[in-house]
């Protein structure tokens, strides 16, 4: 019964959102602009008290049992309680409790400053390494999408630099020559062959490109190309990432709304 009453919930709350947002009626969208999510907030926040009771709980088990790290436990439950004191008990200034949460010279804006926010970043400089390990595993050539991510990569990491600043034209071409034969290789059956074709083309084309003044075009400035990869195909790539987020979303949700996703309470 107490599941059926969920259901029963999200299915008129779910519903009634969805047509204030195609209806016009004054009360209902009041309802959905105010109401609705006043309600969203005072049910966040007994989420967030459950979730923190939750953590303490399994932290404190933790230590008692004396389970393997536990002493990363010790050092969660003592910054917590720390953080708890500062901002509901003592603020350690002249402040007044509530806005001393984001005014200078309280202890809690020092901690949060000083110590979680540079936590923060050593969190997110340690990822640097996962990127460079996965990097080196996307950019192997393997296809022709691995080969496609491989020369976005370098153009838009040399754009990024000032190093691409002062790459002159020539230098972008041999790029692209070494960078086409890399792509080609696969074609040719004798390596000497490659070479050869390969040493050419570094000699030949720069002179073709003199004789047809094509030497100013934005293709060969790296900084130029690198700006023209973010704002065409990054761009179309993370709008139709977007549009999949959307229709995804528009599922799950008429899943929910209809009661045929039970993942929402436990099942």
């Amino acid at each position: 019964m107490k599941r059926q009453i969920a259901y029963f919930l999200v299915i008129f709350i779910g519903f009634l959102t969805l047509i204030g947002h195609f209806i016009n009626y004054p009360p209902l969208n009041d309802f959905i602009d105010n109401d609705a999510t006043q309600w969203f907030d005072i049910i966040s926040g007994f989420a967030a008290f459950l979730g923190v009771i939750n953590l303490l709980q399994l932290h404190l088990n933790k230590v008692a049992n004396k389970r393997k790290h536990y002493q990363y436990s010790i050092i969660t439950l003592f910054g917590f309680i720390i953080m708890i004191i500062f901002g509901f008990i003592y603020n350690g200034s002249n402040v007044p409790m509530g806005p001393h949460l984001k005014e200078q010279g309280s202890a809690f804006y020092w901690m949060f400053q000083n110590i979680y926010l540079p936590l923060g970043a050593t969190m997110f400089a340690l990822l640097a390494f996962f990127v460079a390990s996965a990097s080196y595993r996307a950019f192997k050539i393997r296809n022709f999408e691995a080969t496609l991510l491989l020369v976005s990569g370098i153009f838009l990491m040399l754009g990024r630099v000032p190093v691409g600043q002062l790459i002159p034209w020539w230098l972008s071409l041999e790029i692209y020559i070494c960078l086409i034969f890399a792509i080609t290789a696969g074609l040719f059956s004798n390596k000497k062959t490659l070479f050869y074709t390969l040493l050419i083309s570094i000699i030949m084309f720069p002179f073709i490109i003199l004789q047809l003044n094509l030497s100013q075009l934005a293709v060969f400035k790296i900084p130029d190309l690198q700006e023209w990869i973010m704002d065409v195909p990054a761009t179309a790539g993370s709008r139709a990432i977007m549009i999949g987020i959307a229709l995804g979303t528009i599922a799950q949700s008429y899943r929910i709304i209809t009661g045929r996703e039970r993942s929402i309470l436990g099942d």
